[in-house]
């Protein structure tokens, strides 16, 4: 298990609190020297225990739905097999911006313009795994959650999983909460899409390197980025690699509820941990998908315990949840919140 000095702990829930925050910012706010911080900062990226990424306004891009595919794959099939398929799956189908495999399930979440592109990319997973790929290939659910009639963790929250791991005597972490979004289109221009592309392709690179790659000034590269922060087109994250850490479980939940039980209702009296606990949740009147991870197999029991009780008490459930697990030092992620394939799909089709 990967062990962390408190500087470095410190640093880490900074970061994933805000992930714009600067040097000077963020050792004001923890009580540490800027210089300290900076190389904290260098070497926890430079080690892989944390990354960047950008998350688009889907919704302002084109995107209409988003989806929650998942599968349970032959377990007499190697895993190593089944993975190297699945990845070569995903580095085929841009609209993946979230996937994981291991045990015998596999699960990806696609941003779609429409039904037809849902169909598309249905049918293009049925055909990649067809001759010597068939074994390989999982009996796949979807489930649609059109942004229209669902609520979102629209930014992938870390935070509360890191301060709640670290157990740091400071203040939690405001809980990114679960919203409704519109799908007005953004205005934006070629050059505009141009930038965007190049910013969530690589969310570490300076401005100077961006309008490097654009053909534009540093300044106006600035004033863009500014812009897209404002009205809320790209935000950008840090993501703890969690299962470098030692954390051992990821479980993924997809309830069905009950119509009977008002949504709102539901959502406003349901446990905290339900919301707190899922770095990424859908959500709609009928159904939800949320994902959690576990540092030990214990505390995913007790946990479990203590929500489901709750559920069991008020009726919700229109049937028992499905609950996908993966052990994740057996697992393999094959995209991680990597929005770069899908924003380039929406932006030059």
């Amino acid at each position: 298990m990967w062990k962390f000095l408190k500087t470095e702990m410190l640093v880490i829930l900074a970061m994933t609190e805000n992930a714009d925050r600067t040097d000077a910012e963020i050792a004001d706010a923890c009580d540490l020297n800027k210089g300290t911080v900076s190389s904290v900062r260098r070497r926890l990226l430079d080690s892989g225990a944390v990354h960047y990424a950008y998350v688009p306004a889907l919704n302002k891009l084109g995107c209409e739905m988003l989806v929650f595919h998942y599968g349970a794959t032959d377990p007499g099939v190697r895993s190593d097999t089944k993975a190297s398929h699945y990845m070569e799956f995903c580095n085929r189908t841009p609209q993946i911006y979230h996937a994981l495999i291991g045990g015998n399930f596999v699960i990806f979440y696609t941003a779609l313009r429409n039904a037809t592109e849902f169909e598309t990319v249905v049918q293009s997973h049925n055909s990649f795994f067809t001759g010597s790929k068939r074994a390989s290939k999982a009996k796949l659910t979807s489930v649609i959650f059109p942004f229209a009639l669902s609520r979102f963790t629209s930014i992938p929250q870390f935070a509360p999983i890191v301060h709640d791991y670290f157990k740091l005597d400071v203040a939690s972490p405001k809980r990114v909460p679960v919203n409704s979004v519109d799908t007005n289109p953004a205005d934006l221009s070629k050059k505009d899409k141009e930038v965007l592309t190049a910013m969530v392709a690589n969310p570490s690179a300076s401005d100077r390197e961006i309008a490097s790659s654009v053909k534009l000034s540093r300044q106006a590269v600035t004033r863009m980025r500014n812009r897209y922060s404002e009205e809320g087109l790209l935000t950008r994250i840090c993501v703890p690699r969690l299962y470098r850490w030692g954390f051992e479980i990821c479980a993924v939940a997809h309830p069905k509820f009950s119509m009977s039980l008002d949504w709102d209702k539901r959502m406003k009296s349901q446990p905290r941990d339900v919301l707190e606990r899922s770095f990424y949740t859908l959500s709609k009147a009928d159904e939800s998908v949320a994902i959690y991870t576990f540092s030990k197999f214990t505390e995913y029991s007790e946990k479990l315990e203590n929500v489901l009780g709750w559920y069991h008490r008020v009726k919700a459930f229109e049937e028992s949840p499905e609950l996908l697990l993966f052990s994740l030092d057996r697992s393999t992620e094959l995209r991680t919140f990597d929005y770069a394939p899908s924003v380039k799909q929406l932006l030059t089709s």
